[in-house]
């Protein structure tokens, strides 16, 4: 669970930091889960032109199949991910992540609305990502939901091997809400993080992320959370992503 101090901060500033969130065992296991996914995601193309570098557990075809029922059933979104991995990642996802997620969200209805891994392989200064705001992906009518995205490095990372760059919220009073004018270079907030810390992301914080200059693979694993199920756009069926209920509090 989060404290009292970091659930103020991200409401300030629109991101905490966690470190320690996650331990020594449980990095290595999302570590083994992501080289597996990479692999045969290069069998299928390059990494950085073909896939962006985002790599989906239940969107890079590893699955013969995703059944509807996975995207909104907690029992047939473990039973699906227990083909790729122990049991105990996905309930470390909806439990440990989702508990403090849902502090966040301030939400009953919180659930699972994404999940994926960031790889950048080493010497890839075009894997980074421009400026912007994961909320500004969804649909005007769909962003009455707020949304949380769990940045968590399992690398150690910096500026030199693509890290992500935050522009807090300018006034708390008005979260989400940035000047029009470019970000000013003085507001940046390099997250300079140990493998197993945590960044907490508030769907509207402004952000992007730097390429990969070292010799060795980055990789991050990153959930994100919605303060309730969020529909498709367009007719309104389905889901636009996932929609898996969390642990209790």
């Amino acid at each position: 669970m989060l404290t009292p101090a970091q659930v103020q901060h991200f409401g300030a500033r629109g991101f905490v930091v966690v470190p320690r969130f996650l331990g020594a065992d449980e990095v290595a296991a999302y570590r083994d889960e992501a080289a597996r996914l990479t692999n045969h995601c290069y069998e299928q193309g390059d990494l950085v032109a073909g896939w962006g570098c985002v790599v989906e557990p239940l969107g890079c075809g590893i699955l013969d199949a995703v059944p509807e029922r996975a995207r909104s059933s907690r029992a047939a979104y473990l039973a699906l991910r227990a083909q790729l991995s122990p049991p105990r990642l996905a309930l470390c996802t909806l439990d440990r992540f989702g508990r403090c997620a849902r502090q966040l969200l301030q939400s009953d209805r919180a659930c699972l609305l994404n999940e994926q891994y960031i790889v950048k392989p080493p010497r890839s200064p075009r894997a980074e990502f421009a400026w912007h705001q994961d909320v500004l992906y969804l649909s005007e009518p769909q962003r009455r939901h707020a949304i949380v995205s769990v940045w968590t490095p399992l690398d150690d990372v910096c500026e030199a091997n693509g890290t992500v760059l935050l522009d807090p919220f300018p006034d708390p009073a008005r979260p989400g809400v940035y000047p029009p004018q470019d970000c000013a270079a003085a507001t940046h907030v390099p997250a300079i993080m140990a493998a197993g810390d945590a960044l907490f992301m508030d769907g509207r914080l402004r952000h992007c992320s730097t390429g990969n200059a070292s010799g060795a693979f980055r990789t991050v694993y990153m959930p994100q959370f919605s303060q309730a199920p969020i529909a498709a756009a367009g007719a309104g069926r389905g889901l636009a992503a996932l929609a898996v209920p969390l642990g209790p509090l």
